[in-house]
């Protein structure tokens, strides 16, 4: 997310995701709403990954979420990291939380239809 510089978790997600199949498409860390959304019109991903260690950077979550509603994206969003909960996931219509790598995968699996 924009303004986190933290990426040990994204990063944890992003091999476990690779070891069952995915490709993933990894942007780094402290990255630009617009990058991210640029970047899945171009790829036509299916997911995008959101991880947020601090909460300062929580909000632009649903900021992504809004825009891939707007331009009427077909992908899923799956929101994680220590300050993100379960409740604040639902509360900003992601289709998606997972509290660890493992979770991460179980769920990719399930939007996706695997």
């Amino acid at each position: 997310m924009k303004g986190d510089i933290h990426d040990i978790g994204k990063n944890i997600v992003s091999v476990m995701l690779a070891n069952h199949g995915f490709d993933v498409i990894d942007l780094g860390k402290n990255v630009d709403n617009q990058e991210i959304i640029k970047v899945a019109e171009e790829r036509q991903a299916e997911i995008i990954g959101l991880s947020a260690l601090m909460t300062t950077t929580m909000i632009h979550m649903p900021q992504i979420i809004d825009t891939i509603k707007e331009r009427g994206l077909n992908c899923k969003v799956i929101v994680g990291g220590a300050a993100v909960t379960e409740q604040y996931a639902r509360e900003i219509g992601a289709h998606g939380y997972a509290e660890d790598a493992v979770e991460a995968v179980r769920v990719a699996k399930e939007l996706v239809g695997l």
